[in-house]
């Protein structure tokens, strides 16, 4: 009688011990014993997060260099279409805008002149496109240099810009 109670006992704590460990679930934050995938690759992570993880050089912001270790490569993929602004890195908000689809905030061609215009003529020349490291622009100076006169003007931006966020908005639909 004795000898049955001992193996009933052990038997009953055997399966409470089981049944306490299956109810937390696996380590990694998945469903215990369920053998799909865990959490981190059913949620999209944050953009705070996305960026701790990418952001090497602690820049905040996101290089191509930085996006090709995106083990998804999502990031990488769509880099063009996530730099909203065109300078060639990503920032917190225009990766926060790609996360949650939303479009991004359309680029200012009167903020671009403000922030690339050292010498305050109100138009931009090739070094100060390049002095302030807008590559998108510098790579297409000659194409928005609509007059050929070796300035941008706030009305070639604008037709620039206006060009940029129709075929955005082709592709994303």
């Amino acid at each position: 009688m004795k000898n049955t109670n001992l193996k009933m006992s052990i038997t009953i704590f055997s399966m409470l011990l089981c049944f306490g460990l299956f109810a937390q679930g696996s380590p990694r934050g998945g469903q215990g014993g369920r053998g799909g995938q865990d959490r981190s690759q059913r949620e999209t992570p944050s953009a705070s997060k996305i960026m701790e993880l990418l952001d090497t050089n602690n820049d905040n912001k996101i290089d191509k260099d930085e996006a090709s270790q995106d083990k998804r490569g999502k990031i990488s993929e769509d880099f063009d279409e996530i730099d909203a602004n065109t300078d060639g890195f990503i920032d917190y908000e225009e990766l926060d805008a790609s996360l949650k689809n939303r479009k991004p905030k359309e680029i200012s061609a009167e903020k671009i002149i403000k922030q690339v215009d050292d010498n305050g003529d109100g138009t931009l020349n090739e070094l100060e496109v390049a002095a302030k490291n807008k590559r998108q622009l510098l790579k297409e100076f000659e194409n928005i240099d609509l007059n050929k006169d070796n300035e941008l003007d706030l009305e070639e931006l604008k037709a620039f810009y206006s060009k940029r966020n129709k075929k955005k908005g082709k592709r994303k639909n």
